[in-house]
């Protein structure tokens, strides 16, 4: 039975306990918030024994095997280094870092301590994004040359008075590094290589976060010679988040969205599939893949090497907004 501390167990945390939850070799030992007041509630709630203020002295005791890390993006690298080198397995919230060398540094800590890093990309290991997968490699739509990925939704609500306002806390990036990262990894992972991006980034109705963005509008170029393009809203006015995608190939269509659950594949001028999948969004899939990978000494799919590539996207993309040009993400350290 492997125990797990998670640290910063606020509100995405919810999604990160079903997954553990969900387990019969792993199980929540501790809760860890910024004030323990909060760290007591949320333990109770969940039925977990212990909880703390403190995550050095929660991460340092020997009876934690696995640390869950869900902290504001700038303390991603020094926790997960932390961790790492007192000898424990790490799972940790995107985005990896919010520079290369902090990823990096990230790697390398794992490499040293010989222990398992999964970043917690959990569209990736989501039915919809694995369907996609088995349907591009099996050649159901032949060759795809374009994609096209959106993400609406309003998130303001949530976040008032939330560390997301700080520009330091979120790495100088908002909609784009906070959200839109995983529409960019998902495109990483089923065309392969992102090599150059343009991008408009606009702080158009979340004045609170100013001048971080709330607005992307990103294109992009792939090493097989596919494009493709990636938007991102935080004040989207829709009757549900859309979180969709649009992959065109040369013999067919693939269409879905990780909100609904439903998948799409047409050929021939009609729609040959129609699955309404009823599963979750990664959040089970991700951990069952971790305890996988910690028991058979294996590589998880999202580690932060990988996930290097798509923080370079994001970077090349900001980058891009400030000097008004194309960006090879090459160019990117």
């Amino acid at each position: 039975m492997y125990s797990v501390a998670v640290v910063g167990a606020g509100v995405w945390a919810e999604n990160h306990r079903i997954g553990w939850q969900a387990r019969n070799d792993a199980k929540i030992a501790c809760v860890v918030r910024s004030k323990e007041s909060s760290a007591e509630e949320t333990a109770k709630r969940w039925g977990v024994p212990s909880w703390s203020g403190n995550y050095k002295e929660v991460i340092a005791r020997p009876d934690i095997d696995i640390v869950d890390i869900l902290l504001p993006h700038d303390m991603h690298a020094d926790v997960a280094c932390e961790a790492l080198a007192l000898g424990k397995h790490v799972v940790m919230e995107k985005p990896v870092a919010t520079t290369v060398k902090d990823a990096q540094r990230i790697a390398d800590a794992a490499k040293k301590a010989d222990r398992k890093i999964m970043i917690s990309e959990n569209w990736i290991y989501a039915t919809v994004i694995q369907k996609a997968k088995a349907a591009i490699e099996r050649g159901d739509i032949g060759t795809p040359y374009m994609v096209r990925a959106f993400m609406d939704m309003d998130v303001r609500a949530g976040y008032i008075g939330h560390w997301r306002y700080d520009f330091k806390r979120m790495g100088g990036g908002a909609a784009l590094l906070d959200s839109g990262i995983h529409a960019v990894s998902a495109c990483r992972y089923l065309l392969g290589e992102i090599t150059e991006v343009v991008a408009i980034h606009q702080s158009n109705f979340f004045k609170e976060i100013a001048p971080l963005e709330d607005t992307s509008v990103m294109m992009c170029k792939f090493a097989s010679g596919a494009t493709g393009t990636i938007t991102v809203s935080w004040t989207a006015q829709r009757e549900r988040p859309y979180t969709g995608f649009l992959i065109l190939g040369s013999m067919g269509t693939i269409e879905f969205d990780t909100h609904e659950r439903q998948f799409f594949v047409s050929r021939d001028g009609k729609r040959s599939e129609e699955t309404d999948l009823k599963a979750s969004r990664g959040f089970v899939e991700q951990m069952a893949h971790f305890i996988d990978c910690v028991k058979n000494n294996e590589s998880p799919i999202t580690t932060p090497e990988e996930q290097i590539g798509s923080l370079k996207v994001v970077l090349a993309a900001y980058r891009s907004d400030k000097e008004g040009r194309f960006v090879k993400t090459s160019d990117i350290s």
